[in-house]
């Protein structure tokens, strides 16, 4: 698995995205140089409750290049070479933070990190639409213990905003990635018969 890969960052980074989050969205912007960050409260895959707050901070976007080997092996194995792809990937595009877990003790209370290593994004006359994608189940809404473990899947996360600027996030398993031929780029199939795992997802940066 690639969770390690850059050594002792992603725990580093991890405490000081932790420290972000609990100064608040307005001085994490101040405090840092990503160019997205995104807040957003995760929805319950067993009803319509609140799951947690998430935050997604994005390091960089993803080349051309790296959408292009997405797409080739997409076109060429089918949906199951996505994660194969990933895992080559030598540099994180970011990492989404998973609620912690009350009532297990301070480790369990820590917030969950989970490595991006593909970040888009796309604007058309239709609006914003972000994408990302992780080499490990990204379990939102599913129970906070449940989404801590490591599972080494493909998932993308596909967010759409509207004119008011907040968006709507649904997660898929490489079986429900296509390509949008008009935008050239992944997205989750049949977007809007998937339920969200994320709801008022908003820019942090101001």
């Amino acid at each position: 698995m690639n969770t390690f890969r850059s050594g002792p960052i992603p725990v580093l980074l991890v405490a000081a995205l932790s420290s972000l989050a609990a100064i608040g969205p307005a001085g994490a912007a101040r405090r840092t140089e990503f160019p997205a960050q995104f807040v957003a409260r995760a929805v319950s895959v067993s009803g319509p409750e609140d799951a947690g707050h998430v935050d997604i901070y994005v390091e960089r976007w993803s080349t051309d290049e790296e959408l292009d080997t997405l797409l080739g092996a997409l076109a060429k194995g089918g949906p199951g070479g996505l994660r194969a792809v990933l895992e080559r990937q030598r540099r994180r595009a970011g990492v989404l933070l998973m609620p912690g877990v009350q009532a297990h003790g301070e480790r369990a209370r820590t917030r969950t990190p989970k490595n991006l290593w593909f970040a888009r994004q796309i604007v058309t006359p239709a609006g914003r639409q972000v994408i990302l994608a992780s080499s490990e189940r990204l379990g939102l809404g599913e129970s906070r213990l449940d989404a801590r473990k490591e599972v080494s899947e493909f998932s993308l996360m596909d967010i759409r905003f509207g004119p008011d600027g907040t968006g709507v996030g649904k997660v898929a398993a490489a079986g429900d990635v296509v390509l949008n031929p008009r935008t050239k780029s992944l997205e989750l199939k049949g977007f809007d018969t998937k339920p969200a795992r994320l709801v008022d997802v908003k820019s942090a940066q101001h």
